[in-house]
């Protein structure tokens, strides 16, 4: 019988049979024990230095890894008529590694690491369904302190463009019968993000930081603000 991690990276192709085996082995090591070390979560020297030979080999993409989960992912959200596709970006903090290369700041100037933006699936009863889509990179040190001028940017040369990015994934990956609703919080108010071409089964749910001027239908003459719209709409739960 086939251990979960197996069966979660069946899609796995890291070019070699013998890394796809490792792969297996050392998500099943580290889920087992998550707050472990790697050689207390190995088990033994071999397996350890094994994992650490994983991690540094060149042929070993990041990408390749996110893409089998991504597969299997798709495939339990395929099962579901209504799915939840969550996003959200969060920081890898390495301010104490300073070792590390290819680091930028983080919200905290005073901090170094990396940015993450996810779309995370979940049924319409909250079960998690796994990651759709993920996002890294690391802000250039050289545009510290530029952050005011960033309105003069186009949005696909601002971080911005993560959700449109995520956006575009998520209708790509997940088949058009299948209605998706995409939940972000305020950071997402973008007019670009609101205007996006979808199609019919898109959806989404974007907690508001502007009050934008809405219609409340195609035929409608008036347009009124979107606080007062809501305001008068009656409560769906």
């Amino acid at each position: 019988m086939k251990g979960w991690a197996d069966s979660e990276l069946q899609f796995a192709d890291l070019g070699d049979a013998r890394r796809n085996k490792r792969l297996v082995r050392l998500v099943e090591d580290l889920a087992a024990q998550p707050n472990a070390s790697v050689p207390q979560a190995s088990g033994d020297l071999a397996a350890t230095q094994a994992a650490y030979d994983f991690w540094s080999s060149p042929r070993i993409k990041a990408e390749a890894i996110r893409q089998a989960h991504q597969r299997s992912t798709v495939e339990r959200v395929k099962q579901h008529s209504t799915v939840i596709a969550i996003q959200d970006t969060t920081e890898l903090n390495f301010t104490h590694h300073p070792s590390k290369r290819g680091m930028g700041y983080l919200d905290n100037t005073s901090s170094r690491g990396l940015k993450l933006h996810s779309v995370f699936c979940s049924s319409a009863n909250g079960v998690p369904l796994g990651v759709l889509h993920q996002q890294v990179w690391a802000r250039d040190p050289a545009e510290l302190g530029k952050k005011y001028q960033r309105h003069k940017k186009p949005t696909q040369e601002k971080e911005s463009q993560r959700w449109l990015t995520a956006l575009d994934a998520t209708q790509n990956l997940i088949p058009h019968e299948t209605v998706v609703v995409t939940v972000a919080d305020r950071e997402a108010d973008i007019y670009d993000l609101l205007v996006l071409p979808r199609h019919p089964s898109s959806q989404l749910l974007i907690r508001a930081t502007h009050n934008r001027r809405v219609k409340r239908d195609a035929q409608a003459e008036q347009i009124e603000r979107l606080h007062q719209v809501i305001e008068q709409t009656p409560a769906c739960g």
